[in-house]
């Protein structure tokens, strides 16, 4: 994931988890700092419970699947609070999911071809 620029672009990892409740892919905090993005501006994140505005970010966000990976540049992704002891920095929400097929088998694996 990197922030969106015609200069050379620094690629920084994080580890991310699939989420398939998630309608758009967020980011914690810790990305955002780490790349030293500026917020684009704020949306309502819904939950089940409640509405909380939250920045909004615009970066070129490369999966890592095949050989080349898969690339979206100028993605928005939304800013979400991480729970105490999670080790996930990004949720992969259906905005980018519904990009491709996600087949998930009991056994523990799971394809993503696009």
């Amino acid at each position: 994931m990197s922030p969106p620029t015609t200069a050379a672009t620094k690629i920084v990892t994080f580890p991310a988890l699939i989420d398939t409740g998630a309608s758009v892919t967020c980011i914690s905090p810790h990305v955002a700092q780490t790349l030293g993005l500026q917020p684009m501006g704020m949306r309502p994140m819904l939950s089940a419970t409640h509405s909380v505005p939250v920045n909004v970010y615009l970066v070129d966000l490369v999966l890592p699947f095949g050989a080349a990976g898969f690339l979206m540049p100028g993605a928005q992704v939304m800013e979400f609070a991480t729970a105490g002891g999670s080790p996930f920095h990004i949720l992969v929400g259906r905005d980018i999911i519904c990009r491709g097929a996600l087949t998930i088998s009991f056994d523990g694996h799971f394809t993503f071809s696009v």
